[in-house]
């Protein structure tokens, strides 16, 4: 029988009240401060609203913790907020001091000694809130016992000190709260400096500290256990937007791992992370990924609840980890497979390179998980040469020449990766069987749209490489061009650029078909104004058999639309030969 949380009754807190009555802390398996402009900018317009008149009060929405044996609130979800909250109570009074510094330190006058009250009692009441001197413990401490120096920079930053704020930082948890101290003070200003006087701006910054503190709520669920309090965050936020699905599968595996395991399992989780630069979007890309590889392809709106749906004690949480840690690396290669150099010499095979380098600067992605699944199980690199030459053949008739749709190639792509993953395939050659039968568009099909492809190209970017892949492939089989390689000339040493032998009107929309289309060594390229004499005569200078060819023609004959078809048919033999 399935056991049922019992949740709870929601608390509702002004913030004033909530920082006085708790002691929170964020564990070190939460994931760092990520508030940004946007953010902030939100943040902002919310409280204005109320400086307005336009509201009276604002919902700031519910956090989930869960009370500890040393009786501090662990925050489950809701840390960003409340991070916030703390750097704008110190944002106030910070700006607070500096206006008594400025008008009213060593003044007698009793009207000045009143303002300067009114402004040292904001700068008490935020200390009060805040804490963490003369013995006190800190109302928030961020990531506790597990990052000290991003805890003291916290602490500096929300206790008055000025090298907290002017001085440079390097990891981005401190950038972004040094950024938002920053915005937040720029707004308060800007609206300080609407007033006349110093006696309204004092009133004018009262007035925004207790709309803060009195008007601001929000709803906490304190739970009574880690796990139900994992739940409850997950059913809150599984079908949000404001999340990733790698924040919420993160949250999920560390509630499987219990309090004994949990330090351990955010260690690899951190060390995984790391290598995707923590990035929300590249962990989420990355999981989605390898869920593909092993299970079948999912959305990222799915993926969450795939995910939880598998893996559902800590065994099978602490296998999926190590499963991630085991394919992290080879994931980087393939979004960048020559950048930086350790990702160019991650395979041995230069060829597995080369292909992969290729793909990548074609944008190609979808084959993803057939590498991952091969490399789990330790298939040779020989073999995986094999099955990546095999799936760019049937990326271009399938994507490139045809033009269908990727949805039919993701979804194949990842069942072919799953048989991989659960050893269906007897050796490279199933592998590729599977793929013929599966995934390669026939001969004819390819042939036909072929004979009427036509192309954009462009300077650069996947358009470009594209099309020049193409025609280099073409040169290579029908001329015998690139016999010393044509990976390090074509793509390493980019030495080629796309040039289209005519532009005149009367080719009209062939200008873009593949047979209109060459490439030449770019110190040969001539001016756009070239006629067919002039675009000869480089021709002839090139290295290219292809383009030798081409210039005698050029010599000869009109370049047109009949002539463009011609050139384009000539090579329909060779596509399903090379593809």
């Amino acid at each position: 029988m399935d056991s049922f949380v019992d949740i709870p009754q929601p608390s509702r807190f002004r913030i004033g009240g909530l920082f006085s009555d708790n002691n929170f802390v964020v564990p070190v398996y939460q994931r760092n401060y990520a508030w940004g402009q946007n953010e902030v900018e939100d943040f902002w317009e919310d409280l204005k609203d109320l400086i307005d008149g336009e509201r009276s009060s604002h919902f700031f929405g519910q956090i989930v913790t869960y009370k500890n044996d040393r009786e501090e609130q662990e925050i489950i979800d809701g840390q960003q907020r409340l991070t916030t909250s703390t750097i704008f109570l110190a944002v106030i009074r910070d700006i607070a001091m500096a206006m008594y510094k400025e008008h009213f330190r060593g003044s007698v006058d009793e009207v000045n000694l009143d303002s300067g009250d009114d402004l040292r009692l904001i700068s008490r009441q935020v200390d009060k809130i805040i804490r963490g001197e003369k013995g006190a413990q800190a109302s928030l401490m961020v990531q506790q016992g597990e990052d000290a120096s991003l805890q003291e920079y916290f602490f500096s930053l929300t206790h008055g000190s000025v090298a907290a704020r002017e001085d440079r930082v390097t990891s981005d948890p401190m950038k972004n709260m040094q950024t938002a101290y920053h915005d937040m003070a720029r707004k308060i200003q800007e609206t300080l400096k609407q007033e006349t006087n110093i006696g309204a701006q004092i009133e004018k910054l009262q007035s925004i500290y207790e709309l803060f503190v009195n008007n601001f709520y929000l709803v906490m669920i304190s739970a009574p256990s880690l796990q139900d309090a994992f739940t409850i965050f997950e059913t809150l936020n599984s079908r949000g937007k404001d999340l990733k699905a790698s924040d919420i599968i993160k949250n999920h595996l560390m509630s499987l791992m219990g309090n004994d395991r949990i330090h351990e399992a955010n260690e690899l989780w951190r060390n995984i992370t790391a290598k995707l630069d923590t990035s929300s979007k590249r962990i989420t890309r990355f999981i989605r990924t390898y869920w593909a590889a092993q299970y079948r392809i999912v959305s990222e709106a799915k993926l969450y609840r795939a995910v939880s749906d598998k893996v559902k004690d800590g065994n099978q949480a602490q296998a999926f980890l190590k499963n991630l840690d085991h394919s992290v690396d080879l994931y980087t290669v393939l979004e960048s497979p020559v950048a930086p150099k350790a990702h160019a010499e991650f395979f041995d095979n230069a060829g597995i390179t080369q292909r992969l380098d290729i793909l990548s600067r074609m944008n190609v992605k979808l084959y993803y998980p057939i590498v991952m699944a091969m490399n789990h199980c330790d298939y040779s690199e020989k073999d995986i040469l094999k099955v990546v030459n095999k799936i760019m053949s049937v990326f271009i008739r399938h994507r490139t020449i045809i033009n269908d749709g990727t949805n039919k190639l993701e979804t194949g792509f990842s069942e072919i990766a799953k048989n991989i993953w659960s050893l269906e395939y007897a050796g490279v050659d199933a592998i590729i069987d599977g793929m013929n039968q599966r995934l390669l568009k026939s001969d004819e099909a390819t042939e036909t749209a072929f004979s009427v492809l036509n192309k954009d190209g462009g300077l650069r970017g996947a358009k470009k490489w594209t099309l020049v892949y193409l025609l280099s492939e073409l040169y290579a089989v029908h001329f015998d061009d690139f016999v010393d390689g044509m990976y390090n000339k074509v793509f390493d040493d980019d030495n080629y650029q796309l040039v289209q032998i005519s532009t005149a009107e009367e080719v009209g929309e062939y200008q873009t078909y593949i047979g209109n289309w060459t490439i030449l060594e770019k110190n040969l390229v001539p001016s756009k104004s070239a006629d067919s004499l002039q675009m000869a005569s480089q021709l002839n200078k090139s290295d290219l058999k292809g383009n030798q060819a081409l210039a005698k023609q050029l010599q000869t004959e009109a370049w047109t639309i009949d002539a463009i078809k011609q050139r384009q048919n000539i090579f329909v033999n060779d596509v399903t030969l090379i593809w």
